[in-house]
């Protein structure tokens, strides 16, 4: 069963009954412990999808590790486009962070735009299996 609501969904793997007809859901109630906090989520989304017949984005919060990626997909982008790893930085940082950190002693803007490179490559040559684990 999917349920869609503006650019939200939700697919629901249903068997040995009809959708249908109405349902009665059984879950386990003693799961492995890594798992407990999904399946704890998993049924408050259900509860709440039940109780206001929507897909609200309430139920959808942000991966927390969006914004990291975001930045390594576009500084990956960025290198892949043949851009030297200041114009990486400036794409995604600014012009006034970049003149003010890429000299720094520390080289830490330059650290972080090389690692987020190096993090895109990986992911591009297949460590995304991994990641989505």
């Amino acid at each position: 069963m999917l349920l869609r609501e503006n650019c939200r969904s939700l697919q629901i793997a249903v068997s040995g009954a009809s959708v249908l007809r109405p349902l009665r859901l059984y879950v386990d109630a003693i799961v492995q412990p890594q798992h407990l906090k999904f399946h704890v989520a998993a049924l408050q989304f259900l509860n709440h999808v039940n109780g206001c017949a929507r897909l609200s984005a309430a139920c959808f919060p942000p991966e927390h590790r969006g914004a990291r990626l975001r930045i390594v997909l576009q500084a990956l982008d960025g290198s892949l486009a043949g851009a030297s790893h200041q114009e990486v930085a400036i794409a995604l940082f600014g012009t006034g962070r970049v003149e003010e950190d890429w000299r720094h002693p520390g080289g830490h803007l330059r650290d972080q735009v090389r690692r987020a490179i190096q993090r895109g490559r990986y992911l591009m040559g297949g460590g995304y299996r991994q990641f989505l684990r």
